[in-house]
């Protein structure tokens, strides 16, 4: 049998080019990540509790403004007189530029600011709208009907574009 060396002196590792690579590494990753940025859109959640209060005979009735959006497009309900829609889905429709909305720009989001404006002059104290997509809607159409829904950007106030429905409420959709 061959005897090999036991308790020799083992060879000192060269961590030198690790450390240089450590180095190196550090300063860049910092860089990279002030590349790096997120965005967050405020939304509220529905609303969970005792149902509201019958109205007295002298009250006007909420706007409960909603948006349904599906893949033929806008669906526009509330309480206003202009919205009481007819058939099985009432409220005004917005249908889209082609059939099914095939992209996010088919989408009619100008007729749809447009609505708004109108029913922000009928009901200039509203501030919610509720926005019910189905599964099928990207991401970037919810994100458009935010956008549409919350500031008018051709009529200013004080320099700002006018507010018309700032506070998005975003509820479970249909399937």
């Amino acid at each position: 049998m061959a005897k090999g060396k036991r308790g020799g002196q083992a060879e000192e590792l060269d961590l030198v080019p690790i450390m240089n690579l450590v180095t190196i590494l550090i300063p860049f990753l910092l860089m990279a990540s002030s590349f790096v940025s997120l965005a967050a859109i405020d939304s509220t959640l529905p609303a969970i509790g005792q149902p509201p209060e019958p109205l007295q005979d002298d009250e006007d009735p909420p706007l409960s403004l909603s948006i349904d959006i599906t893949d033929e497009g806008y669906i526009v309900k509330g309480g206003d007189e202009s919205l009481k829609g007819e058939g099985e889905d009432k409220g005004l429709r917005i249908p889209c530029a082609q059939s099914n909305c095939p992209t996010p720009d088919t989408y009619d989001t100008k007729e749809l600011r447009s609505l708004l404006v109108d029913l922000k002059e009928a009901w200039p104290e509203e501030e919610n709208v509720i926005l019910v997509p189905t599964s099928q809607v990207p991401y970037e159409v919810l994100v458009l009907t935010m956008d549409a829904t919350r500031n008018d950007p051709e009529t200013t106030e004080d320099g700002k574009p006018r507010d018309l429905f700032p506070f998005v409420v975003i509820a479970g959709g249909v399937q």
